[in-house]
């Protein structure tokens, strides 16, 4: 599922997939972890897709899917929202290369999926928002600081003023996560299913958000995330880190 050949059955099929992807004002920084779970998904598929840069308050352009948020896949007709809709969408519509491993992957997968939501993302929001903010759009500014005060309580510089203490607790969380994958390769065991593509998604989220690192570079994360990076042709490295946005 590694394997280079992807760009080459991407270029051989014609492209009729788009994917609605949240960018930042540089439409090069592709912010969310929920699209990028999207992203390697349709690559572990195969399946080609047109990248369709969008900000949240562009809600009239994927009125048709039903809901105000992205990733937004439209496949022919079919226009289905939300990574997790995504996954359980492209599994069922196309067999090959699966993202769960039967049922009781698929369950794997959405505890994976809660965790993260749940438990990561509120965390890492914590430690990179400082950084972050100043790449959103200016037309979707105002949205985030209203829907950070509503779910927060606290304003954006209030939450993003003590990002060490975050990343402390993110180290914690993590640590059952570095203990597995010190003994197997993937949550997938010797390749990446979709439980991989939803962490990956988070800490690319991270990469793409801040210039601090979330753990040293001789763990068995950074091994993991790497070899994630590397997938597909470089996918997730052929986006630009915060350093270079």
């Amino acid at each position: 599922m590694l394997q280079s050949e992807w760009w080459f059955n991407v270029i051989s099929h014609e492209i009729k997939r788009r994917l609605f992807e949240v960018v930042g004002a540089n439409p090069k920084a592709h912010l969310s972890p929920y699209c990028w779970r999207s992203r390697m998904a349709l690559a572990n598929k195969q399946l080609s897709f047109d990248s369709e840069p969008w900000h949240i308050t562009e809600k009239q352009r994927i009125a048709r899917s039903g809901g105000v948020t992205a990733p937004v896949l439209v496949d022919g007709e079919q226009w289905v929202r939300d990574s997790w809709n995504i996954a359980s969408y492209l599994d069922d519509t196309y067999p090959a290369y699966p993202l769960f491993a039967g049922p009781s992957g698929k369950a794997k997968s959405l505890f994976v999926n809660h965790w993260a939501d749940n438990t990561l993302h509120p965390l890492i929001f914590r430690a990179v928002i400082a950084e972050q903010f100043p790449l959103t759009a200016i037309c979707d500014k105002d949205y985030y600081r209203e829907r950070t005060l509503r779910k927060f309580g606290q304003a954006i510089e209030e939450i993003g003023v003590d990002p060490e203490s975050a990343r402390y607790a993110i180290k914690q969380a993590l640590s059952p996560l570095e203990a597995t994958l010190a003994e197997t390769s993937f949550l997938g065991g010797d390749a990446p299913d979709y439980s991989d593509y939803i962490l990956f998604g988070t800490f690319q989220w991270a990469r793409v958000a801040s210039r601090a690192a979330f753990w040293p570079p001789d763990s068995t994360l950074h091994r993991w995330f790497e070899t994630l990076l590397d997938a597909f042709d470089g996918l997730g490295r052929s986006q630009p880190p915060r350093s270079a946005l």
